[in-house]
C-alpha cells in the first residue's frame, strides 16, 4: 500500500532558532497580544 505523502526536498527547513520560538508559549503569546493591540488600534481608527 503506497503512502500518499508528498515531501518537498527542496523546502527550507527550520532552524533549531525558529523552531524554540514557534514552540515557547511565553514568546506566542506576547505576538499574539501585539497583533490583538494593532487590531483594536486600527478598529478603533475607523470608528471617529
Amino acid at each position: 500500500m503506497d503512502d500518499n505523502v508528498t515531501t518537498f526536498p527542496d523546502a527550507p527547513q527550520p532552524d533549531p532558532k525558529q523552531i524554540k520560538a514557534r514552540t515557547s508559549v511565553l514568546k506566542q503569546g506576547w505576538r499574539f497580544a501585539v497583533l490583538n493591540l494593532k487590531m483594536i488600534t486600527m478598529v478603533n481608527k475607523g470608528h471617529h
